[in-house]
This record gives structure tokens, C-alpha cells and sequence, in this order.
């Protein structure tokens, strides 16, 4: 129901590579749109990924969107003020010994 949930966190989703599976990945527009259905007013959406082209399409989909991006980084654990509050999933732990930089960012319903 609308208004219930105040932030949604989406860590390392599947990136659906193939640009015809574009719809699918969930920084799409129309997963903002959902999103928007279920957050109270001004809820945030953070997200964080390996993948820097899922990254930049979701960067791109934000700008399209009626979302708000709050804050961005190409490098999150080289940016200490991202890294505030940060719970490491293991999927970043996995990437981030690999020498992976994690990508993440947050968007907030205008």
C-alpha cells in the first residue's frame, strides 16, 4: 500500500545485460514508477552495484524520471561519506576483493 515503506535498498541485482531485458532491471523507469507506489512521500531508493553499465543506465534513468538523485559515487569505499551507515552484502564484500569498485547512489521521490 502506498505510504508503508520509507526506503528500499537494491544491492546488486541482476543486471540484465541485453538491451532488449532493459525493462527488467530494476532502476528502470518503470520500476521507479513502482516504486513510487509503495514509498511515503520523499522515500529513497539506494542502490549499489559492481556494474558500471547498469550504473550508468540506471544514472540516466533517474534523469528521466521524477526521482530526485541525492548522492552518487563511481568508488564507494573511496568516498567516506557514502560509506556512512554502509552494510557490506557479501556479493560486495565478493566483488570488492576482486578489485571491483562498487558503484551506488540515492534517489529520493520529488
Amino acid at each position: 500500500e502506498k505510504g508503508e515503506v520509507q526506503k528500499i535498498y537494491l544491492n546488486f541485482s541482476d543486471p540484465w545485460p541485453k538491451a532488449r531485458h532493459a525493462k527488467r532491471r530494476l532502476t528502470s523507469r518503470e520500476f521507479l514508477a513502482r516504486y513510487e507506489k509503495i514509498l511515503v512521500p520523499e522515500g529513497l531508493v539506494e542502490f549499489k552495484t559492481d556494474n558500471r553499465d547498469l550504473f550508468d543506465f540506471s544514472l540516466e534513468e533517474v534523469q528521466e524520471s521524477s526521482w530526485e538523485l541525492l548522492a552518487h559515487t563511481f568508488d564507494l569505499h573511496h568516498q567516506e561519506d557514502m560509506m556512512e551507515g554502509n552494510v557490506m552484502t557479501e556479493y560486495e564484500e565478493k566483488f570488492s576483493s576482486m578489485g571491483n569498485p562498487i558503484c551506488k547512489l540515492v534517489i529520493r521521490q520529488k
